[in-house]
């Protein structure tokens, strides 16, 4: 038996989108195991059933590496252990099935693929490198799809360890689906640029520890306008945000999840918050999440 350990991600992190993603230490669980019989079943470990067989993206991917690899009558059970990725919540929680799936696929396989294959499969499957690559490889990536060379190109960015994640996380959801049907078919010029200086100096304020940049690097033009819209109370909260002096914020992923950054030793920021988000219509749950730096990592039992 395999157990899998994938972490959620945030993607886009205001300007860097579809190319920007960080590992969070949040965590969805799997199980494998061989059948020798052929049979493939789903269990959970707990009471309640997060989704159906035919709507989990882990049973689905894993399914698909397999028949892809030529070994469709490979029979295992999978057991959905402790899943602490919310659904449609921009954290990443269908990249996290997905990696999950192909991790569990390449135990199954005798581990024939490497991490290069795993992450081109994942790029194939979610259609988008931001997420799927840093909860593989852990930390912060710049991830980018060569369709030209049908490869996935990315760098790993050393995340200070010193930064908080104050994730706000709703309890409705956003689907990404509708969340890319809102953005334009057509940007300007000075749009573009405004997203090419900001996202390259983000980076670079990240790598120099110069965090008096962030609030005006993570600004973005391309994505967050238009999804911002689709977020109940996300005005009186960015709002919020500015005034207890964050770093800087953005929408997670495709939303509705948004995300404060705050350095460590911040611990006036719960004080203000948590009154405030209670005054709100929709509940909001404040998460203080550090960077995870190790990716998805497994445990083979013997």
């Amino acid at each position: 038996m395999i157990k899998i350990k994938v972490p959620a991600t945030t993607a886009n992190l205001g300007p860097g989108f579809d190319t920007l993603g960080v590992a969070l230490n949040l965590f969805n669980h799997i199980n494998v195991s061989k059948d020798s019989s052929g049979n493939r079943c789903v269990l959970w470990e707990s009471d309640v059933i997060g989704v159906s067989d035919s709507e989990n993206y882990v049973k689905e991917t894993l399914d698909k590496v397999l028949d892809k690899y030529g070994q469709p009558e490979i029979g295992y059970e999978l057991i959905m252990a402790d899943c602490q990725i919310p659904i449609s919540r921009g954290l990443g929680s269908s990249a996290a099935s997905i990696v999950a799936g192909i991790f569990a696929a390449n135990y199954l396989l005798d581990f024939r693929l490497s991490t290069q294959d795993m992450i081109h499969l994942a790029t194939e499957i979610e259609g988008h490198p931001d997420n799927v690559v840093p909860a593989i490889l852990g930390d912060m990536v710049i991830s980018c799809y060569d369709h030209e060379q049908n490869k996935v190109f990315y760098s790993i960015v050393d995340f200070p360890d010193e930064l908080l994640f104050k994730v706000l996380i709703p309890d409705f959801k956003v689907s990404t689906r509708d969340a890319r049907r809102v953005l334009p078919v057509n940007y300007t010029l000075n749009q573009c640029v405004s997203n090419i200086s900001r996202v390259s100096m983000l980076i670079n304020s990240l790598n120099t520890r110069n965090y008096d940049l962030l609030k005006f690097s993570l600004k973005d033009e391309i994505h967050e306008p238009f999804r911002i819209k689709l977020i109940h109370e996300s005005d009186v909260i960015v709002d919020k945000l500015k005034k207890v002096n964050s770093l800087g914020s953005f929408i997670s992923g495709a939303g509705p999840t948004l995300i404060g950054l705050v350095k460590y030793d911040n611990i006036e920021f719960d004080m203000d918050f948590i009154p405030f988000l209670k005054s709100l219509k929709n509940n909001w749950d404040l998460k203080s999440i550090t960077v995870n730096k190790s990716g998805t990592t497994y445990e083979i039992i013997e």
